[in-house]
């Protein structure tokens, strides 16, 4: 999927037709891109709670693979913010990925940013485990941050630094008990229960180098869906994205609401891979809507 979400927090600060100090930051892309991102990566029970019959990540054999492949928009209203993709390939023990993201439209307009973010990790007993987490902006600071997960450290580096590491910053315990932005979706989008307890329900917990933030999720039902990548029925879930340490200090006036979400999953292909085909993220009178123009599992 996933990945990328265009940055809901600066965006929907801003009118759909005018926003003339406009910035992204390129670290809200990756969410719920992280969150879209935020919309943000997203959430789903963990892959231990829905370690049953119908998690591919319990199904594959010795020798077998999958590869997922998305390509992703954004928008509010008829005007275009982003666009990128998320590629997955994983066997039975381990996994890697690779989220691109980009401004477009409007948005690229007023600020033109870029980056890559790339994740391997291991599968164990059902669960994701990262391993090495890797975000390359490609314009502006072009910042490059690597996480390292190494049983109880995760180690980081900024270059360039940040000013600050957020008001409060993210202690040890809350990043030892997150995965990295590219790991929460691939969470979301490898399972492919269809019932409550299952495509939704429970919490995703991110950490991106700096923020901590997480994403709730509840089952709602099944609806149709109708977006370039798929058309059908799709689990139907609601959301939350919710700040919890390593941002930026706010100003007077400014709270930390968290951003309603909505998600529709779709086993796109009948190959046990549940991708969310379309998102929304809405915080005050502003929706950002994300949703798939391309998505191949095989």
């Amino acid at each position: 999927m996933t990945l990328i979400w265009v940055p809901v927090q600066t965006v929907m600060a801003c009118s759909a037709v005018s926003c003339p100090m406009m910035k992204v930051d390129p670290m809200l892309k990756l969410p719920l891109l992280g969150s879209l991102t935020v919309l943000a990566v997203l959430a789903t029970p963990s892959l231990a709670q829905n370690a049953g019959s119908q998690s591919l990540l319990n199904n594959l054999g010795p020798g077998q693979t999958r590869t997922v492949d998305i390509s992703l928009r954004a928008r509010i209203g008829p005007l275009e913010l982003a666009r990128g993709s998320f590629k997955v390939s994983l066997d039975k023990d381990s996994y890697s990925a690779e989220a691109t993201y980009r401004t477009s439209g409007i948005a690229a307009s007023f600020n033109n940013d870029a980056g890559v973010a790339n994740v391997r990790g291991a599968i164990e007993n059902g669960q994701l485990k990262p391993r090495s987490f890797v975000n390359q902006e490609t314009n502006g600071k072009k910042r490059r941050i690597t996480m390292a997960f190494q049983g109880r450290s995760v180690d980081v580096t900024a270059a360039p630094m940040w000013g600050s590491m957020g008001s409060p910053p993210a202690t040890l315990a809350q990043k030892l008990e997150s995965v990295d932005p590219v790991t929460g979706l691939m969470e979301l989008s490898l399972v492919t229960g269809r019932d409550a307890g299952r495509a939704c329900g429970g919490a995703v917990k991110i950490f991106d180098g700096k923020r901590r933030y997480d994403i709730r999720t509840q089952y709602v039902g099944i609806e149709n869906v109708s977006t370039p990548a798929y058309k059908g029925p799709a689990t139907y879930c609601r959301g939350t994205y919710t700040e919890v340490a390593g941002f930026n200090q706010k100003k007077p006036g400014e709270t930390r609401e968290p951003i309603r979400l909505q998600i529709w999953l779709a086993d796109v292909g009948n190959m046990g891979v549940s991708v969310p085909v379309r998102m929304t993220g809405s915080k005050g009178i502003y929706t950002a809507v994300l949703y798939a123009d391309r998505a191949v599992v095989r």
